[in-house]
């Protein structure tokens, strides 16, 4: 056992480690909560995953902090966010602690059924249209895989987040995912209530939307408006024009277009018909935009078995 008066290298960081303090188990056994907190943005999400209290995660802390030498976080009485140097010590740890949770799955499962915990990161409307119809079969068929689905329509780095898996759509993806077609192909019709269009005349062209009512959607990460996309003579034709609700749950469309407070591009299930009720109805359908599909997305290295049976189960 070496003493740690020497530097550690640790990616592009160099730590300069209290003399005295050995790099032992204990060093080791802090690196989780550390991560939990960087992952879960505080104290007390990161102490409900580790069922201890938000006081005694921050002892742990305080405890890899003193054996590294850095602060790894900026604490204020309202947020707590990564330093640069928590920030490097969560990104180099990324892959090693991915390859021993695979290393732990492969394991578990030598001549057994996949098990363990598989996380999933995925947007709400991903998971009613992908994976919560077929969910209750795929548990039921693999009793031994315990299924965590962190629905958040924020883009998550899934790697620094823990997660196995992520789904969204293709364009927001990073080069270095594999992706997989998951889910129905989805169309984007445009909608409105009936009660709406008599009163407000119904458009006959996309820019004829300027002189309506319009619910949009605001991405809660980046905070940007979702452009109303068409197909004009073969061509994709987006519009950014002004809205009169803002919504940032894709859940709440439906309420609005059917109270009548304007008109909003909704997807739908391509199986589906799009006015699923007598007050909807479809409009501009000569305009609608190809079809989109959502992609199951995953790191290059080895997956363990637990996600191969979610890839199999949900992509075969």
């Amino acid at each position: 056992m070496r003493h740690l008066d020497h530097e550690v290298e640790l990616g592009h960081a160099s730590w300069v480690l209290k003399p005295g303090l050995t790099m032992g188990p204990d060093l080791f056994s802090l690196l989780p909560a550390f991560r939990l907190v960087a992952t879960t943005g505080g104290f007390t999400a990161a102490s409900g995953r580790l069922g201890m209290t938000p006081s005694a995660v921050s002892q742990k802390i305080r405890q890899i902090e003193a054996l590294v030498g850095a602060r790894l976080f900026e604490r204020t009485s309202r947020s707590v966010r990564l330093t640069e140097a928590g920030r490097l010590l969560l990104q180099d740890t990324d892959r090693a602690f991915g390859d021993i949770a695979d290393a732990l799955d492969r394991v578990r499962t030598v001549g057994k059924r996949p098990a363990g915990t598989l996380r999933i990161n995925l947007s709400r409307l991903a998971a009613q249209l992908c994976i919560l119809p077929r969910l209750a079969a795929f548990i039921r068929h693999y009793p031994d895989i315990a299924v965590e689905l962190a629905t958040d329509d924020r883009l998550t780095d899934i790697v620094a987040g823990g997660f196995d898996a992520g789904i969204r759509f293709a364009d927001t993806l990073e080069m270095d995912m594999i992706a997989r077609a998951i889910g129905p192909p989805l169309r984007r019709p445009v909608l409105a209530s009936r009660s709406y269009l008599e009163a407000a005349g119904i458009p006959q062209h996309p820019n004829d939307l300027g002189r309506h009512q319009l619910i949009r959607y605001r991405f809660p990460g980046s905070q940007r408006l979702e452009p109303l996309t068409f197909n004009v003579d073969g061509q994709v034709f987006r519009l950014d024009p002004p809205a009169r609700l803002v919504l940032d749950d894709n859940q709440h469309f439906d309420f609005a277009v059917r109270a009548g407070l304007g008109i909003a591009q909704l997807f739908r299930a391509a199986e589906s018909p799009a006015t699923e009720t007598p007050e909807l109805v479809e409009i501009l359908t000569q305009f609608e935009p190809h079809p989109l599909q959502f992609r199951l997305y995953y790191p290059t290295r080895n997956q363990p078995p637990k996600l191969r049976a979610f890839i199999e189960w949900f992509c075969g």
